[in-house]
């Protein structure tokens, strides 16, 4: 973990461990203040540049190490130990599946729609984390309501399940990597409970720091951290971090995610042909690979086939039907139940086949206001400067409240596999057709779907409509 690096390279001094709780002073308007949280969930892959983690923020409590423990040899006393644990994690992380899919895509089918040129791309399961870490500052009827989204029924339910989820995606090796890590950030004069901080780093893997938001050095602090946690992928992004003087806490979540094909594309194979966008053709570099064999799936607006990566999990491209659009795709849902290997898509919907397969590389990015989506799902309190409670997690006498909460993604695939990152900002997506022929083109040269999975968990959700 980073925060192993940081103690070695001896960046993070103990004694900031002990944090000394002071008063918040007022930095505006009795009412009118804002509070910021930066959430970002990034994913990464090749040739991910090594970037010291430089904190001189006070260090409140630290992340978990991973809990989850690597699979021994088959013959040693150790297996048995890990083979009872993953099956008490998998079955948490079945019952956390349904309402992660639904999350999923409820929000997919408001952040991704537009049929036009524009590409859009999320990551489902980092911005439920982030609310899942949002719910434990909050209070009252604001944590309900996020609680309600989230599907849990307590917040014992909802780190039991946190836990879970983020130790089913984990995975580093040095080679195959898939890791979430947060930190919070609390204002140099806010009064903080050290029992919800400690909460945080033990069931969220979360680290809690406390420095003079607002100020240079501060911000220097998250951007660095969010510049080491992303590789430098999003340096362009991250080296500006801009928190206001008038925030109060400060959120950051992040990803990586690395892996390779398990059978790779051929760059001999490559060829140079039309994509039809909205507003004429492009041309591009397309993937080929000839009478691949693959299960090729279908509803009822559109076709699909799953590439596996080396870490096992997999990438989807979902083409919808000649008369329909990505926004059909969207709104129907049935994608999302395929690519969760949910019960709700039909089980005779897919068929082993020959494959043709055409697939643009592209390098794609947006950026998406995720405020909208919340509140379509019911959330709008969490946005009333007056009308939120946080005192489970800190002191305040001024409210405290969500003022935005933007992501930006970044998803590159090419002959070897795939790059995606993305980072959240908050200052606080069937009818059983008749399967084609044996033999089958599946060329995506007009906009398309495409997810990214981990253990039937949706990484990413995203929209390419110019590659």
């Amino acid at each position: 973990m980073n925060e192993k690096v940081a103690k070695a390279l001896g960046y993070v001094d103990e004694k900031y461990v002990t944090a000394a709780a002071k008063r918040k002073k007022k930095k505006a308007t009795k009412y009118w203040i804002s509070a910021v949280a930066a959430v970002l969930a990034l994913v990464l892959l090749f040739n991910m540049p090594s970037i010291p983690l430089v904190i001189t923020a006070k260090a409140v409590s630290i992340a978990s190490d991973s809990r989850k423990m690597e699979r021994p040899n088959i013959r040693s006393e150790e297996f048995d130990q890990w083979y009872a644990e993953s099956q008490k994690r998998d079955g948490i992380v079945d019952t956390a599946m349904a309402p992660v899919i639904n999350f999923s895509a409820d929000c997919s089918a408001e952040v991704l729609s537009g049929v036009d040129t524009t590409n859009r791309v999320w990551s489902p399961i980092n911005a439920y984390i982030a609310l899942a870490i949002t719910a434990e500052l909050t209070g009252g009827e604001t944590q309900q309501k996020v609680m309600e989204i989230l599907g849990v029924k307590d917040l014992n339910d909802l780190r039991t399940k946190i836990s879970a989820l983020w130790e089913q995606v984990y995975q580093d090796n040095g080679k195959e990597i898939s890791v979430l890590a947060n930190s919070l950030w609390l204002d140099k004069d806010i009064n903080y409970q050290q029992e919800a901080m400690d909460i945080l780093a033990h069931h969220y893997y979360t680290s809690v720091y406390q420095g003079d938001l607002g100020s240079d050095r501060t911000n220097k602090d998250i951007a660095n951290w969010l510049q080491n946690q992303t590789g430098g992928m999003f340096s362009n992004r991250t080296g500006k971090v801009n928190i206001t003087p008038n925030a109060m806490l400060a959120l950051a979540s992040t990803v990586y995610f690395q892996s390779q094909w398990s059978d790779k594309f051929s760059s001999s194979n490559n060829t140079e042909k039309p994509f039809h966008t909205a507003d004429g053709d492009v041309t591009c570099t397309f993937m080929n690979k000839k009478l691949a064999e693959m299960n090729y799936y279908w509803a009822e607006d559109y076709g699909a086939v799953q590439l596996w990566l080396e870490n096992g999990s997999s990438m989807w491209f979902i083409l919808p039907d000649e008369d329909k659009t990505v926004d059909d795709v969207l709104s129907s849902g049935d994608y999302m139940a395929m690519i969760t290997n949910s019960d709700a898509f039909p089980n005779e919907n897919h068929k082993w086949m020959k494959v043709n397969l055409s697939v643009p590389k592209f390098d794609i990015s947006s950026s998406v206001d995720l405020e909208p989506a919340l509140k379509e799902m019911g959330l709008t309190g969490i946005f009333d400067p007056l009308g939120n409670d946080f005192s489970t997690s800190v002191d305040s006498e001024i409210p405290v409240f969500l003022d935005s909460i933007n992501q930006d993604t970044r998803v590159t695939i090419d002959e070897d596999g795939v790059k995606a990152a993305s980072y959240i900002i908050l200052e606080f997506g069937a009818g059983a057709a008749q399967p084609p022929d044996e033999i089958i083109d599946f060329i995506l040269d007009r906009p398309f779907v495409f997810a990214i999975t981990t253990e039937s968990i949706p990484m990413f959700v995203g929209a390419v409509n110019n590659p």
